[in-house]
């Protein structure tokens, strides 16, 4: 279906909408609020999440933003641990990694991809409790213990934190309680996946509430390192969070203070090279053949041979691995100005070190089997990462008013310290491609300071019509050391070679190296307005001008003193969309949707050079995203929850001609799928005197086909992935077993693709997993 045609589509539901009003007006007179038996206990009516995505706590059907959110119940049902399981189950969100370090989240057409400089914004942000995490390989670990998941999509130039072009992931984290309760979850997986978490919560005293949360998870991995005997894709995690909540009785005033703690440990991901579309006999893929054929039998996308590299002055190879450590805190407090305003301010602080080594094309000259060609190159890469991040907002929100103005003032400020080290080794066999071999390393230290003051102002003329309207300065400056350092040059092949590893320089040689300075500043004005119209309590049509940036930065690997100084520039987009939230037959049925057109400028697209295997970043000129997004849900009967979504894009760069040659004008999107969707369903009843008896839940979610560069030349076809749960809780429900699957049909896709020399060199998501659960409450 072309994307007129849907937007045709929405045009008409819009229309009806307004046309049906006097028929859905009979059955407005429930309030948006949540019910106190939602649909996935098997009310009688559908949940209406509470979010706070525009400041104001508020049902997300009343919410005039293109929001979804996943309620806690549902990301425990379904196993949602990770960013990229939220990207299965949310509209027009996908994800992509090249490693855990390297994480790359997009939201309709926008992405932060491979943009991991110490000086680098990200396009999609993401918060912890209102905290925005700037780094997000660093910060992002497993999600346990949560109230919701709140996805944002489109630009938010005004409220919502840290200024971001194309939306935002929020997680809430369930708040103490006074009330005592506690609960456990224990499972176990193949793979050996174990899995443990749990929570208590209750009263200190009569004004202070405690909660403490914990999960430890390990699994043996999805792929085998057969080089070395080790798994791959294999994970060992604890996490820990402690909270305070202060609120007095009979006041106003409230605060309370979040204490986390992460850690977790890997071997390293699976690499694995593919002949690409365009077959041409590539080192890595052909390489993997002839192992097979000497091993009799061949390799799987599970098994991989990742080289380890031997440092200059080491006497021992070191393992590829994955080692992450972070703390955060954060503090909250509010309190009511009378009746006219509340005082609110988030203050977080995070801090955090990352270990990370990956071979990048998985298999490389010493191999173990005697596989040699020329163009056979190793190329393992090690990151150390040290961050740290303090960021402070301080708002003014007006209390509702029937009819009348209300309004959101703030400030903003963020500072981050980052210190990164890449760390690359290599060697080939072949000496013409001497920049292939040596031992190279940048250390790179960058200091970011953002100031924001923003403010909104609305007017509601009467319980139907609302218009509001905000705007945002946002100012950012960066400044930095790095040292780019020609180790140690040519390798056992090639002893004599001279040539610094790329993408150093090559008037560098052994033991030399360059330091540069860098610093810029940019600042931006981010307007954005919105009209409401809600007829009736069951229906919400709006129309929204928005506006978002993006500050600008330098690259993380330069190649020499001159490219280290030279910044790329910020980017911005400009987003013109309409809206409609309709809920009928008596709230059992519910249709959500939004067009959209973004115009964006400016993009900061880094892509690998094939000839080095290096990063070049470049700013096209602008592109244009149009899409449609539609969310659906329906209780036919008692018990039974029908859902699904649906997005379709038509998406394209525009006069874009990169510094590798490329044109690529009329191009579609890289890491954007054209289309996407998830149905499922949720079936709960009881079974005897067992009221919350038998619940089986099952999803399915399709991403159409995406292209891994810009040059769309590489990319993924569709794929699906099927999951289901089925659970029991007998009695009065203190306890559940349960039995889950994910990618049940074992589907193969792809979460990570570089391309080199005919190579697609490819990270697959996980296979087929399965297992049983038994939670507890108390």
């Amino acid at each position: 279906m072309r994307l007129r045609t849907c937007t045709s589509v929405v045009a008409l539901v819009f229309g009806l909408g307004f046309a049906a009003v006097p028929a859905i007006a009979q059955d407005a007179a429930a309030p948006a609020q949540a019910p106190t038996e939602s649909a996935e206990r098997g009310g009688d009516h559908l949940e209406d999440i509470v979010v706070t995505a525009q400041r104001r706590e508020v049902g997300l059907q009343r919410a005039a933003v293109a929001v979804s959110a996943l309620g806690g119940e549902q990301l425990a049902q379904d196993r949602i641990l990770s960013f990229e399981d939220v990207a299965k189950r949310i509209t027009s969100l996908s994800f992509t990694a090249i490693s855990v370090l390297d994480q790359e989240f997009n939201i309709r057409g926008i992405t932060n991809t491979r943009l991991d400089s110490p000086s680098a914004d990200q396009s999609i942000g993401i918060f912890s409790d209102d905290v925005y995490a700037g780094r997000p390989g660093l910060f992002n670990f497993d999600m346990y213990d949560v109230e919701r998941v709140e996805v944002v999509r489109g630009p938010q130039g005004v409220l919502l934190g840290r200024n971001v072009v194309g939306g935002a992931i929020n997680i809430v984290t369930a708040r103490p309680s006074f009330t005592p309760s506690a609960g456990v979850t224990v499972s176990y997986g193949n793979y050996d996946e174990i899995m443990a978490r749990g929570h208590v919560t209750g009263g200190l005293t009569d004004t202070l509430a405690g909660r403490f949360s914990f999960q430890a998870r390990r699994n043996d991995g999805y792929g085998r390192d057969i080089l070395h005997d080790r798994p791959l894709d294999d994970i060992r995690s604890i996490q820990g969070r402690a909270q305070l909540l202060f609120a007095p009785k009979d006041s106003d005033f409230e605060a309370r203070l979040i204490v986390d703690y992460t850690r977790d440990k890997s071997s390293g991901v699976t690499q694995i090279a593919i002949d690409g579309p365009n077959p041409g006999n590539g080192p890595w893929s052909a390489a993997r053949t002839q192992i097979g054929l000497l091993r009799g039998k061949p390799l799987t996308i599970r098994e991989s041979l990742p080289q380890f590299p031997r440092f200059a002055g080491d006497t021992l190879e070191t393992p590829q691995g994955t080692d992450r450590e972070a703390v955060g805190v954060n503090f909250q407090a509010s309190k009511g100005l009378g009746d006219v305003a509340t005082l609110e301010t988030v203050i977080g602080y995070r801090s955090g070190t990352a270990d990370n080594l990956y071979d990048q094309t998985g298999v490389g000259p010493a191999n173990g089997y005697g596989v040699l060609t020329p163009t056979l190159f190793a190329t393992p890469v090690g990151e150390y990462e040290k961050a740290s991040q303090f960021s402070q907002e301080i708002r003014l929100v007006s209390k509702p008013v029937d009819i009348g103005f209300d309004w959101i003032v703030g400030a903003y400020h963020q500072r981050d310290e980052v210190t990164k080290i890449d760390h690359f080794w290599g060697e080939v066999p072949l000496a013409a491609l001497d920049q292939l071999s040596g031992e190279s390393r940048w250390h790179n230290r960058a200091v970011s300071e953002s100031w924001a003051i923003f403010g909104q102002l609305g007017y509601r003329f009467n319980d139907k019509f609302r218009v509001v309207g905000g705007l945002r300065y946002s100012h950012d400056s960066k400044r930095g050391t790095v040292t780019g350092t020609a180790i140690a040059t040519g390798d056992r092949f090639n002893p004599g070679g001279t040539v610094p590893l790329s993408p150093l320089g090559t008037g560098l040689a052994a033991g030399q190296s360059f330091t540069a300075n860098y610093s810029d500043k940019w600042g931006e004005l981010t307007p954005q307005a919105t009209i409401e119209f809600t007829p009736n309590q069951s229906m919400l049509f709006y129309a929204t001008y928005s506006t978002g940036y993006k500050g600008g930065g330098f690259e993380d690997t330069p190649a020499n003193a001159i490219a280290a100084a030279i910044s790329y520039d910020p980017e911005t987009v400009t987003n013109y969309e309409v809206g409609a939230k309709i809920q009928f037959l008596d709230r059992r049925a519910r249709i959500n949707l939004a067009a959209f057109q973004m115009d964006y400028n400016d993009l900061q697209v880094t892509q690998t050079d094939s000839n080095c295997l290096c990063s070049v970043t470049d700013n096209a000129a602008n592109a244009r995203i149009k899409g449609v997004e539609v969310e659906a849900q329906f209780l036919p009967v008692r018990g039974l929850q029908l859902f699904g979504s649906l997005t379709l894009l038509d998406t394209k760069y525009l006069d874009f001609r990169d510094s590798l040659g490329n044109n690529n004008a009329g191009k579609f999107l890289q890491r954007t799928p054209k289309s996407q969707f998830n149905l499922g369903f949720q079936y709960d009843t009881a079974i005897g005197s067992w009221q919350d008896g038998l619940s089986v839940r099952v999803n399915y979610t399709r991403k159409g086909r995406s292209y891994w560069f810009p040059t769309n030349a590489q990319f993924e076809k569709p794929y699906g992935l099927l999951d289901a749960r089925i659970a029991l809780t007998p009695g009065e429900g203190n306890w559940t077993v349960a039995l889950w699957g994910k990618n049940l049909t074992n589907e193969a896709y792809r979460v990570n693709v570089n391309y080199a020399l005919n190579d697609e060199v490819s990270r697959f998501g996980a296979p087929r997993t399965y297992g049983a659960e038994l939670s507890f409450k108390f």
